[in-house]
């Protein structure tokens, strides 16, 4: 082996059983599991050598001592490392999603309803149509509450007026169609018989505007 790695210890002679010898000999170990280490690259089992000269200096290396000098051999094995951990196993991927499940029908949104208005005429009647329809009209000044007493042009005079109409909401149009499927129900029951046909006609198309938007 060179002498790159070596590591040398000198002291002075001691006597033998002195508490310096056992520093010596505490200190030599430490040298020794340093030369252990240090030669790691070159094999796991080292030999460091003691040396000691004619003049009781000690030496420890990783030489051979050299001639003339009093000469042991200790055998060193090098600290093996741990085997490398092994990888953690990918996680095994999701089961995909079975084609019942992704087969589920969406809910579905009944359609909305016809449209119904409230119509509010000038003096407080309320009626429901299906059609926008305010009801313009000219209504005479007496009925509108004008006092033409003693004139009688301004009482043959009237006065244009229509219905205030506004478009329900979803919730009260179907509110309606019930109500007004109930009417027609009853009208079909006391229907004429000129009038019978058109009755039920009427109540199989409310019927039908219940049952699609307002169930």
């Amino acid at each position: 082996m060179g002498r790159s790695c070596q590591a040398r210890i000198t002291a002075l002679p001691v006597a033998a059983g002195s508490g310096e010898g056992r520093g010596l000999r505490v200190a030599g170990a430490g040298v020794l599991l340093a030369l252990a280490l240090t030669t790691s690259a070159r094999g796991a089992e080292i030999t460091v050598y003691r040396c000691e000269d004619a003049a009781g200096r000690v030496t420890l290396q990783d030489d051979p001592c050299a001639q003339g000098q009093q000469q042991s051999e200790r055998r060193m094995t090098r600290p093996q490392d741990p085997p490398p951990a092994r990888p953690r196993p990918a996680p095994e991927p999701s089961a995909p999603s079975s084609p019942a499940a992704d087969a589920r029908p969406a809910p579905t949104v009944p359609p909305a309803p016809p449209p119904m208005y409230r119509c509010t005429d000038y003096d407080g009647d309320v009626r429901h149509t299906e059609e926008f329809a305010p009801n313009t009209r000219c209504v005479p000044l007496p009925a509108l509450g004008y006092d033409v007493r003693g004139n009688p042009a301004a009482a043959s005079t009237c006065r244009w007026v229509q219905e205030s109409c506004l478009r329900l909401d979803d919730a009260e149009t179907c509110r309606q169609f019930k109500a007004k499927l109930r009417q027609a129900e009853s009208d079909a029951l006391h229907a004429f018989s000129d009038t019978a046909a058109y009755r039920r006609s009427e109540v199989e198309r409310l019927r039908g505007i219940v049952a699609r938007s307002c169930n």
